[in-house]
């Protein structure tokens, strides 16, 4: 993903999930074409992390492929100690 999109957003925590105490990992695959992010989907993980990903990978900024792309990232959600 780093390859395709060199400059990329870190999501913010969610406040919801700060209160709550709610940790997760969410897998997103995103759709990218012309170097800009298209299509976010989501395959895993907790929804209320779902906002917060897709507005940082809405962000990204990809190098000019001749093809679309389809790839797929992790996000790991932990509250810090």
């Amino acid at each position: 993903m780093a390859i395709v999109c060199p400059t990329q957003i870190a999501p913010e925590m969610p406040r919801r999930a700060l209160i709550d105490g709610t940790q997760g990992v969410v897998k997103a695959q995103v759709h990218i074409a012309d170097g800009v992010v298209r299509e976010v989907t989501f395959l895993s993980g907790p929804r209320i992390f779902y906002p917060a990903v897709r507005t940082a990978m809405l962000q990204y900024k990809c190098t000019r492929q001749s093809s679309e792309v389809v790839a797929t990232q992790d996000f790991n959600f932990k509250l810090q100690p």
